[in-house]
């Protein structure tokens, strides 16, 4: 790969301000859906965002677009589909990054060769570090408005791919330690003070279950949880989140915990992690006094919480970084009541999220079907037994 060209500074502005705008799970496979393009427009012009954070699934990997053709036909329709969302920050002029999602990873488009695409846009600020596991693990620094020092720290790190369904890998050891280095070297080079920072990737953590309690099942408002969660029932703790939090489901986080939570609790300069992933999820909360959440499928081409897509803001004055003002903004405050949602994107809702949720919804249609037609047949068999008799 060339070497990137030098790129664009993020500072605070003069009034003290910065804003950053998180997307995830776009989720299309041959252009962007109308819907999408139209949210994500109406958003990008209202908020005016200094910043944009691609966090993982821009690509529908395992969508019928994707599955269907010659390689070079898959590689032209995510080409396709990356241009239309790149050029909607690229016509606004907004630097943006990325991380990738599961579903990047299983698109038919090596990991690199999406790293290049992204990084072909002037805007791009994404690098990729070759010594750790994973593609585009990278950090950038938001300096402030006087003499650009560091104000801001923001981490982005691979989450990396599906092992089953119901089941993610989890972060390498690696890329918890180069966390690890990369906070002490930026406090080095900041005459010993850590920086604020903030991280972002597209699979949640572990510890976001901290903010649900444990509940038997059949309780009203209970979610059934993930991987080694699974046949457990949680509700959300409603005192425990923001205002305007919402939950959908529960984190689907990897079985095995890579401990970057904890390494983040170390040093106290983390005052934020956020990712993707659960589409239906827009909740923010304090876990041991770290603020985590996430941002809502922003995507009409996959499941959704209905009118409640959207994107999720961060809003910083520089001077008191720690205590910024984050929400989500969706649909329904977008578009008010004058523009519903159609059938087709309600059944997207109701649609499986991937092929092994498509196997297994088959499977169970299949035992329902089974056992309809057994039932019908020892009905048909009593009825006439019945007949007999008389």
């Amino acid at each position: 790969m060339e070497a990137l060209r030098e790129r664009p500074k993020l500072c605070f502005s003069k009034d003290g301000s910065f804003s950053i705008m998180q997307i995830a799970d776009v989720q299309d496979t041959d252009g962007l859906r109308p819907r999408t393009r139209e949210l994500l427009t109406v958003a990008l012009d209202r908020e005016k965002p200094d910043f944009v954070v691609l966090s993982g699934d821009q690509i529908k990997g395992y969508g019928l677009a994707l599955l269907l053709g010659d390689e070079a036909q898959k590689h032209e329709r995510i080409a396709k589909t990356l241009d239309e969302l790149l050029e909607l920050l690229a016509e606004r002029d907004i630097p943006f990054t990325f991380t990738l999602g599961n579903h990047d990873h299983d698109a038919p488009m090596d990991p690199m060769e999406q790293v290049a695409w992204y990084q072909r846009f002037p805007l791009c600020l994404a690098e990729h570090e070759p010594d750790v596991p994973g593609y585009a693990n990278h950090t950038i620094t938001v300096g402030n408005s006087k003499d650009g020092a560091p104000a801001l720290l923001l981490y982005f790190l691979d989450s990396h791919n599906t092992v089953s369904f119901g089941n993610y890998e989890p972060l390498d050891p690696a890329q918890v330690e180069w966390y690890r280095a990369t906070r002490e070297a930026a406090a080095a080079e900041n005459g010993g003070d850590y920086i604020p920072s903030l991280l972002f990737q597209h699979v949640p953590v572990e510890e976001l279950y901290e903010l649900f309690d444990e509940v038997p099942k059949g309780t009203l408002g209970a979610y059934e949880g993930w991987g080694k969660y699974k046949h457990r029932f949680f509700v959300l703790q409603e005192d425990g989140v923001e205002p305007g939090s919402f939950v959908g489901e529960l984190p689907s986080s990897p079985d095995e915990n890579a401990g970057l939570f904890e390494a983040a609790l170390e040093k106290g300069e983390m005052i934020g992690m956020f990712f993707g992933h659960d589409h239906a999820n827009g909740y923010c909360g304090k876990v041991r006094g770290l603020r985590m959440g996430y941002a809502p499928g922003a995507g009409y081409s996959s499941y959704g919480p209905g009118r409640k897509r959207g994107v999720r803001m961060f809003r910083f004055k520089e001077g008191d970084v720690p205590n910024y003002e984050t929400y989500v903004l969706t649909d329904e405050h977008l578009f008010g009541e004058r523009h519903p949602l159609g059938l087709s994107t309600y059944l997207v809702d109701k649609a499986p999220t991937s092929v092994g949720s498509a196997l297994l919804m088959a499977r169970d249609f299949a035992l329902v079907a089974s056992a309809a037609v057994l039932g019908t047949a020892l009905l048909i068999a009593a009825v006439k037994a019945g007949k007999k008799r008389k």
